[in-house]
């Protein structure tokens, strides 16, 4: 937890740790998974370079570095868009996301609870948003058709916290 605290950048408006980079900023200004309080305090200027509305795939973009994560990658501005589309549909299709249609069972990574927040207000809102990066495989239209006839059971996968190397 420490080194996630540590400053990593300096800007015009202050230091950053990849906490504040993350959760300050890429999401809003938003509580991380252990924090009791968001990153930046309301009179705190780095608040002005949060982004107003999050954009869940950067949880399959970003990496702590254990197994559980998504794969590390290089982003470039210019082609983000369709990278961070890429990133989650390989991370959902890699087994972040399994859909059994037999046992009605929707087993998904616990990054998904961790950050449901940024994912929709209801599991329902989560799976509907699943289904974006989905929809066009056997996978999407079974959990799709679970939505709609309201026959689901969300459960949630081990997390591998050992070290990506």
């Amino acid at each position: 937890k420490q080194w996630y605290q540590a400053v990593v950048s300096t800007q015009s408006t202050g230091n950053y740790s990849l906490n504040d980079i993350e959760n300050g900023v890429l999401r809003g200004n938003r509580k991380g998974m252990v924090d009791l309080t968001r990153p930046f305090s309301s009179n705190d200027p780095r608040s002005a370079v949060a982004v107003k509305e999050v954009d869940p795939r950067i949880h399959f973009a970003l990496n702590c570095g254990s197994k559980g994560c998504p794969p590390i990658r290089v982003y470039t501005a210019d082609k983000l868009d369709s990278q961070l589309t890429r990133a989650t549909k390989g991370f959902l299709g890699g087994g972040g996301c399994e859909v059994d249609g037999e046992t009605k069972r929707v087993s998904l990574s616990p990054i998904l609870k961790w950050y449901s927040v940024d994912f929709g207000r209801s599991e329902v809102e989560m799976l509907k948003w699943l289904c974006k990066f989905i929809g066009h495989t056997e996978k999407g239209r079974l959990l799709q058709e679970m939505i709609d006839t309201k026959q689901y059971r969300v459960v949630w996968q081990s997390y591998d916290w050992g070290l990506n190397h």
